[in-house]
């Protein structure tokens, strides 16, 4: 059986690189362990840092080809976040919350 695509969706600009790398390995890898196959933004083909814009369209493309997202913690203050919420929720995908994931183990 295939398994189901989690898009990760966390604030990258205005932090650390590294940092937010990192952050985004941890929580792909915690998804992957309760059974979904992730989809980071890191992942996207664009050169970091970038065109925010241009980071977007391909985000976008890529979460519209999973079937949930997965929203790390402190993604209220950050409007590419707030985009791919609005996004994820508008087209009938599962929206799971960091928090909840790594309490419920989905």
């Amino acid at each position: 059986m295939k398994k189901k695509k989690i898009y990760i969706s966390g604030a990258i600009s205005h932090h650390d690189l590294d940092e937010r790398k990192t952050a985004f390995e941890i929580t792909a890898a915690f998804c992957e362990a309760c059974g979904f196959e992730s989809v980071n933004p890191f992942d996207n083909g664009l050169p970091q840092p970038g065109d925010w814009r241009e980071h977007m369209r391909v985000d976008i493309k890529m979460l519209l080809d999973c079937d949930a997202i997965c929203m790390m913690d402190g993604w209220e203050a950050s409007k590419g976040c707030k985009l791919e919420h609005d996004v994820a929720s508008t087209c009938g995908l599962t929206v799971y919350y960091e928090s909840d994931i790594r309490v419920m183990g989905v």
